[in-house]
């Protein structure tokens, strides 16, 4: 790679968290190709805006005024990848139709904020655990850090409206005992990340949350540790509303995480 190929990237994006929001706070600033910064520039331009809006009834996730102007002007510049619209104008409609007897039938219509890409999300968290992975397992003779053995597993994106669903939950209480590696909070709080290790095997866990609003959980390593620890988590219920074996309808509560319950970014408990 040639040297005018290769660029500075911070991590965390300053225009990813709202205006200002890293001033004097910690971020990460590594080596990257040109083709690299880009992906990640764009990733992060709708994922920013996205994860600023508010929920369905109007509510951002910190009463902040800069939030609340950083999420308006992104919602008039960003392009939401899933719609191809502006991000004003992509808030989810749905209609569902269903035949609930041999004489009733029925139409609902939802609406809900803009939805994030789940592999763009995906996509964004990886490159930022990339990152900080290579950040812990710095060695300061070789000057190279490492990347982690195995593969990478996302579990779940959840917003905060429903941070207390059981996947979630389950996935918090299976790895607060693991050994922590990493853990930042940064930007006033809008940019949270943690890595912990499994010692009894190559497994790391993992959580980023972005802008008070997006949290995103995953695990890294060889599969058999994955798939156990994912084996016992609660999965999620969906109530069937109506339909047949290839035409049905259900849905699923969104619950809220109490504070008190809230054991994601601690460092040692």
């Amino acid at each position: 790679m040639k040297d005018g190929e290769i660029t500075k990237e911070h991590v965390i994006g300053r225009r990813f968290v709202p205006k200002g929001k890293l001033n004097g706070q910690w971020n990460l600033i590594v080596r990257a190709c040109r083709d690299c910064n880009k992906t990640k520039s764009d990733l992060e331009d709708d994922l920013s805006a996205i994860s600023m809006q508010s929920d369905a009834w109007g509510r951002h996730a910190q009463p902040d005024q800069i939030l609340a102007s950083e999420a308006k002007r992104k919602a008039e510049k960003s392009t939401c990848r899933v719609t191809g619209k502006r991000i004003k104008d992509s808030a989810a409609k749905f209609r569902i139709k269903a035949q609930v007897s041999p004489n009733l039938n029925m139409t609902l219509d939802m609406s809900a904020p803009p939805q994030a890409d789940p592999l763009r999300v995906y996509q964004l968290s990886r490159l930022q655990l990339m990152a900080f992975f290579y950040f812990i397992t710095y060695d300061n003779d070789s000057k190279k850090g490492g990347f982690w053995p195995g593969f990478f597993f996302p579990f779940l994106v959840a917003p905060r409206s429903d941070w207390g669903n059981s996947v979630h939950k389950g996935f918090m209480n299976a790895v607060r005992n693991w050994d922590p590696k990493f853990l930042i909070v940064t930007a006033d709080g809008f940019f949270k990340a943690t890595i912990r290790r499994l010692s009894t095997a190559i497994c790391w866990s993992w959580a980023i949350e972005w802008n008070h609003q997006y949290r995103i959980v995953g695990f890294f390593g060889e599969r058999e540790p994955v798939e156990n620890v994912v084996s016992g988590i609660q999965k999620l219920e969906i109530v069937p509303i109506a339909g047949d074996n290839q035409n049905w309808a259900g849905y699923r509560q969104e619950i809220q995480l109490a504070e008190e319950e809230d054991r994601l970014f601690i460092w040692n408990e």
